[in-house]
C-alpha cells in the first residue's frame, strides 16, 4: 500500500503527524495488553500479587496518559493547528480549528 504523494508541505506534515499519532496509540495499546497478560498469566506468588498489581496499575495508567498526550500533542501540531480554550460563567469550552 502506497500513500499518495502530498501536494503541499502542510499536507505532508499532516500525513506524518497522523501516522505518528496512530503508531503511538498502537504502541501504548500493545504495551498495555502485554502488561495485562503478565498480570493474568505471570505466575506471581500470593505475597507479591498486591505489590505487582499496584506497580502495573500505575504503569498502565502512565501508558494511557502517555498515549493521550502523544496523540493530542501530535494532532494539535499537525492537522488541527490550534486549540482555543475558554472558561466563563456558562462553563468551559474548547475549540479546535484547522486551515
Amino acid at each position: 500500500m502506497r500513500l499518495p504523494q502530498p501536494t503541499t508541505f502542510a499536507e505532508g506534515q499532516r500525513t506524518i503527524y497522523g501516522l505518528l499519532a496512530s503508531a503511538g496509540g498502537m504502541f501504548c495499546g500493545a504495551a498495555a495488553g502485554v502488561m495485562i497478560a503478565l498480570l493474568m498469566w505471570g505466575g506471581w506468588n500470593a505475597r507479591e500479587e498486591h505489590t505487582i498489581v499496584i506497580i502495573f496499575g500505575w504503569a498502565l495508567g502512565g501508558f494511557i496518559l502517555a498515549m493521550i498526550a502523544v496523540i493530542i500533542g501530535l494532532l494539535a501540531g499537525g492537522p488541527v493547528g490550534r486549540f482555543k480554550v475558554g472558561a466563563g460563567r456558562d462553563g468551559a469550552t474548547i475549540e479546535a480549528g484547522g486551515q
